[in-house]
Order: structure tokens, then C-alpha cells, then sequence
């Protein structure tokens, strides 16, 4: 059960930092400027959508007395989000 919480909600949400990683690093003539944009403004939006379906799930399982599936959730809302901080402010 608890390897299943750590690969559910720290490793796939990770997945969402690091593609934008990747896409930062790899070299203007693979995809081009442009592309790469749009590709990182896609991994943002998904990350963000999953953050959002997260944080419903955080509220649900918090409403029926579940604290500590919540705090789980709340984590992966987190690294979810991160996409966005990443490209806002050190990637932007």
C-alpha cells in the first residue's frame, strides 16, 4: 500500500517536472524555439489540470474523514504545480 501511494503520488506527478527539464535542455535545432514553447506551455496546462483533479480528490478525501489519503494528494498538487513555477521563474 505504501509503495503504491509513493509511486502514485511522488513518482508519475514528477514526471511533469521533468519533461519541462528535458525540453529546457535539449538543443534549439531539435524542435525549434516556437515548438518548444508550445510544447512546455502543453506540459503546464496538463500538469495543471492533473493539479486541479488532485486537489478535488484532497477535498473529497478529506470531507469523508481520510486525512491521510488527503495530505497524499496535497503533496501530488504540489509537485504538479511545480511545472508552472519552474517555468514562470528559473526556466522562464
Amino acid at each position: 500500500m505504501f509503495r503504491e501511494r509513493i509511486i502514485r503520488h511522488l513518482f508519475l506527478p514528477l514526471v511533469a517536472p521533468a519533461v519541462l527539464i528535458w525540453l529546457y535542455l535539449t538543443p534549439k535545432s531539435v524542435f525549434g524555439c516556437a515548438n518548444r514553447g508550445y510544447m512546455a506551455l502543453a506540459v503546464v496546462s496538463l500538469a495543471l489540470i492533473g493539479a486541479f483533479a488532485a486537489a478535488m480528490k484532497s477535498k473529497t478525501a478529506r470531507k469523508r474523514g481520510e486525512n491521510e489519503a488527503a495530505n497524499w494528494w496535497i503533496v501530488s498538487v504540489l509537485i504538479l504545480v511545480s511545472p508552472l513555477l519552474l517555468l514562470v521563474g528559473p526556466l522562464g
